[in-house]
């Protein structure tokens, strides 16, 4: 049963892994926007829809003048066009309006004229001690001066700056004149224009239009009926002219008389009431708001006109809103979702161009919009208080996202999809600005701490990580709101009131939040590991394990290319970690790169020496031989997906090699024919079938490989050696075009040389050749027994050799590099049998050399 188990899951992981044309993932990701779009709209919607009618008819139990029956809450926010408000605030307008006058400005004139004319009689008839006497004839003069009072008179008379009083009476005039509206009847609105003042249409005079306070319009007959007004224009007077106290009353008299003998200022009422209508008319339809979930009608509460009327509004909107919201919110989220794809445009195109890239984003996204519909449907209901001390972005598990997708893919992603969940968070809060801050402060935060992910502990490290972030945002908030943190009535206990304050029980919904973001982070990572085959951190780390069985059966099958393997896998990551890659996946991929030799591992030439047993293959065919190197690729690529090994992993098996064509075989196939039969030689049957390296990973890989199997070549090892070797590898890949579409630069090829420089030096190192034990005997002074010397002679030259390779390095068995061609463990075979007959032929040499300097010594 588990191995049937094991069997569909890993259909799944190859259903969802497999690699699809761009066109499929392209319609995919279409499919899963439109779906998310859709979920989320209803999600946020759904507050708003299904509210249901009202029976408002006149018999209905909401009719005005009953009681209600039942409590009407309103399930959203509605805005509606509130007539009565309107109506009243028209209506203000109306009566505020300005009224309008017009003045004439050559009625001042004339009156100037009149002044003058008067004050020139005055100054005709001079200075006379017979005042008295003079009056009437000055009266008879002046008819504008019949009413004034004979004392007035007689002092003007023999007032000696009598220029200085027609000037004081000519200013006083135009005074009152520009600054009053005096009228010469009472118009019947009068009463309404002393608060709303007045609009006047000069005609005479450049100002054409001025303002005026209702204080400064009144008919001329309140100037002597109302005393108040005639002491008004008084102290105008006394601020404006300086002159000899005796005289200024007077001149007070005469300045109020010409005013009101000529008033200046007619009321219009048919422009007034065209700028009333005006100025109504400008007033805005005055918007109303019910609130979400407000109340309201109580139950038993008495129904009043404007508790029917907001009934009504309910009613309406209850069929007439539901699209418009919808529509709203489709729109906002089209327009995040632009902006998220644009900066998610230069982001690693590999990533997104998968099925199973795909479907973690966005179920992720998926999980995070259930809870948070669920939340919502529990934090506003209308009995609850939640929203009075808490904020309700801190129930949302957005910090999972966050986590997870820096964890798995990297910050750039999650910080994306991080930005559109908050956008949803802060629609479902109604809006609320500090649960924004807060969704969106969370996914930074915890987008940035899952990078640095490395052990297990670290994710109880970010839940405290995430819960302090929150309470920071929280704190901002309630300081930004003014709630109240603390306990209104003290307990006389710090402990109880700390326990019952609102700041306590924000601060542990925020801990209990950042730790159900890292539980739940935790619970989910291994199902999208095994469900989705990706490699992250931990799940390399567990393949990195040399129990597994594919590395098992390689140590035990191919225990030389198991060695090979541990070897690259040390140049790569080091020049991985210099370059700043995925060192873990680099490590990972050499590992099982060469998977597929285990099944032929004694056809390759580094385990024949292990595994003497005959081969069914005939390796002096080149086709042939080229065939079975082909197919330790494709073999290693089955036995990685029956292992369920992640794609990212699998890739290193193929890549390594690339399309290089194996130049030692297919050399040999053209050297074997004639001219004619090259023609029907392929060079495509001797070239593996690639892709090429699509990452930098495993462009390294594929030179660390040649690189690891050409060093066995080097006579010397030395900086100089080792350098020009890896050289010449990398101009081999680069003539061949290899790396081009790995992305590597001529700048990480310098610090690629250079890793592997540091490797290889540090492995390849020589030792100090150690001396025989009879050799050591004798400069102690002591005699080699006959049996030791007997024993020394009687060991085969394989034995000696043995024996030599326990204490040195010895000689190695290496290929030898071909230029321009591509380094092939199965070539090595060839020259490892010359250089062991040259090995045997220099013994032979060493051996005579030997026996001739004994013969020598002993005097033969």
């Amino acid at each position: 049963m588990w191995k049937m188990l094991e069997a569909i899951m890993a259909l799944i992981t190859d259903i969802l892994t497999r690699v699809r044309p761009i066109s499929f993932v392209r319609k995919l990701q279409l499919i899963l926007v439109l779906i998310t779009l859709i979920m989320i709209t209803f999600f946020v919607a759904s507050p708003y829809l299904g509210q249901e009618r009202i029976e408002l008819g006149k018999n209905s139990p909401f009719a005005i003048g009953n009681f209600a029956p039942d409590t009407v809450i309103s399930n959203k926010e509605i805005i509606y066009e509130d007539m009565q408000k309107t109506n009243l605030e028209r209506q203000k307008a109306y009566q505020s309006a300005a009224y309008i006058f017009e003045r004439d400005f050559t009625v001042l004139n004339s009156l100037n004229s009149y002044i003058n004319e008067d004050f020139d009689n005055l100054e005709s008839l001079g200075t006379n001690e017979n005042a008295s006497r003079i009056v009437p004839l000055l009266k008879s003069k002046n008819p504008r001066w019949k009413k004034r009072e004979r004392a007035d008179l007689k002092l003007l008379l023999n007032y000696k700056r009598k220029d200085l009083v027609r000037k004081a009476v000519l200013k006083g005039t135009n005074l009152l004149f520009s600054t009053h509206c005096i009228m010469k009847d009472t118009p019947e609105e009068y009463s309404k224009m002393s608060e709303s003042g007045g609009n006047i249409v000069n005609k005479g005079s450049q100002e054409k239009n001025s303002i005026i306070e209702g204080t400064k319009i009144f008919p001329r007959k309140f100037i002597y009926d109302k005393n108040k007004y005639f002491y008004r224009l008084g102290r105008i007077l006394d601020d404006k002219i300086k002159l000899d106290p005796n005289v200024l009353p007077i001149v007070k008299r005469f300045v109020v008389s010409y005013i009101y003998s000529f008033p200046a200022c007619i009321y219009n009422p048919e422009e007034t009431e065209k700028e009333k209508l005006a100025r109504m008319n400008k007033v805005p339809v005055v918007k109303s708001r019910i609130v979400a979930n407000e109340t309201v009608v109580k139950k038993g509460e008495l129904i009043t006109p404007e508790i029917k009327k907001k009934l009504e509004i309910i009613n309406d909107n209850a069929s007439n809103a539901n699209t418009t919201s919808i529509l709203s919110l489709l729109i906002i989220q089209v327009i995040f979702v632009s902006i998220i794809g644009f900066f998610l445009k230069g982001y690693d195109r590999r990533r997104l161009n998968d099925v199973s890239s795909n479907v973690v984003v966005f179920s992720m996204i998926w999980i995070v919009s259930i809870a948070t519909y669920f939340i919502s449907a529990a934090f506003y209901k209308p009995e609850s208080d939640f929203e009075s001390v808490y904020y309700f972005a801190i129930f949302v598990p957005i910090g999972m996202v966050g986590l997870l997708l820096s964890f798995i893919y990297d910050i750039q992603l999650s910080i994306a999809i991080g930005f559109y969940l908050s956008l949803f968070v802060f629609i479902s809060s109604r809006y609320n600005p500090t649960s924004f801050f807060i969704s969106f402060c969370t996914s930074i935060i915890a987008s940035i701490y899952g990078r640095k992910l490395t052990k297990r502990i670290d994710f109880i490290k970010s839940g405290f990580v995430i819960a302090g972030m929150q309470m920071l945002v929280s704190t901002s908030g309630y300081l930004f709101d003014s709630r109240p943190y603390w306990v209104s009535t003290g307990s006389g206990s710090f402990t109880s009131d700390l326990l019952h304050s609102n700041i306590f029980k924000l601060y542990l919904i925020c801990l209990i939040n950042g730790f159900i973001c890292t539980t739940a982070a935790q619970f989910l990572l291994p199902i999208y590991e095994y469900l989705f085959n990706i490699p992250t951190r931990f799940k390399l780390m567990e393949l990195a394990d040399t129990g597994h069985p594919l590395l098992q059966s390689l140590l035990t099958r191919a225990p030389s290319t198991y060695t090979h393997t541990f070897m690259v896998a040390a140049m790569s990551e080091r020049a991985a970690q210099n370059l700043n890659l995925n060192w873990l996946l680099t490590r990972v991929g050499v590992y099982y790169h060469d998977i597929g030799k285990i099944p032929n591992a004694g056809f390759f030439i580094e385990n024949q020496h292990l595994i003497p047993r005959p081969e069914n293959v005939d390796k002096n065919n080149p086709s042939i031989a080229a065939s079975v190197v082909i197919r330790h690729v494709t073999d290693g690529i089955e036995m990685a997906k029956k292992a369920r090994l992640p794609r990212e992993v699998i890739d290193f098996i193929p890549e390594h090699h690339g399309t290089s064509t194996m130049a030692f075989f297919y050399h040999k196939a053209l050297a074997d024919l004639t001219n004619e039969q090259r023609g029907n030689i392929k060079k495509s049957d001797f070239q593996y079938p690639g892709p090429k390296p699509q990452s930098k990973e495993t462009a390294i890989v594929m030179i660390a490989d040649s690189v690891e199997a050409a060093s066995r070549s080097l006579d010397v090892v030395s900086s100089e050696s080792v350098d020009e070797l890896i050289q010449k590898i990398i101009n081999i890949k680069l003539a061949e075009s290899q790396l081009d579409e790995s992305g590597l630069t001529i700048g990480d090829l310098l610090i690629i040389k250079s890793s592997f420089k540091e490797v290889l030096l540090s492995s390849l190192h020589s030792r100090p050749k150690y001396p025989k034990p009879e050799e050591t005997k004798k400069l102690e002074g002591k005699e080699v027994s006959e049996q030791d010397k007997s024993e020394q002679e009687n060991k085969s030259p394989e034995d000696k050799s043995v024996s030599e390779k326990s204490i040195d390095t010895g000689e190695k068995v290496l290929p030898h590099l071909q230029k321009n061609t591509e380094i092939e463990n199965l070539e090595i075979k060839t020259i490892v049998s010359k250089k062991k007959v040259r090995k045997k032929k220099t013994a032979s040499k060493k051996k005579s050399l030997s026996v001739a300097r004994e013969k020598k010594d002993a005097g033969i």
